[in-house]
């Protein structure tokens, strides 16, 4: 299985940035967020990591962060994944902060998962490094 690469916005201090139209779900193969300058230790970037799940197939969903792999997950291995679900009548959900010592997988990526039939949309924020 290859997960869909889902790419990051940007965000910008005392700012703002258009919501983009964002990634669809790919149910089948399922999601990876790679961190920028991310490694498997525990200063990666990813704690400023959010997700805006747009579901649009009229029922709830369960998203899940998959829990992390890497050297930094070690000392949050025993936490495992994060299921969210997102809500149709509320148009989905926003997941985050997501901490690296829980998430990182080997690579400093981050893996996301769908319920069966999930559909709809999903956009991967990053907040400024120097906030």
């Amino acid at each position: 299985m290859s997960r869909t690469a889902l790419a990051l916005t940007d965000m910008v201090q005392n700012g703002g940035v258009n919501i983009p139209t964002g990634t669809a779900i790919d149910q089948a193969n399922g999601m990876n967020v790679a961190i920028p300058g991310s490694d498997t230790t525990a200063s990666c970037s990813i704690n400023g990591l959010w997700l805006l799940v747009q579901t649009t197939n009229g029922a709830d969903k369960v998203v899940t962060v998959r829990g992390g792999t890497g050297t930094a997950a070690s000392t949050r291995g025993g936490s495992g994944d994060l299921a969210v679900t997102a809500h149709a009548a509320s148009g989905g959900a926003i997941i985050g902060p997501l901490e690296t010592n829980r998430f990182a997988q080997n690579d400093g990526s981050v893996n996301i998962d769908f319920a069966s039939g999930a559909t709809g949309f999903i956009t991967a924020f990053m907040w400024p490094t120097r906030w």
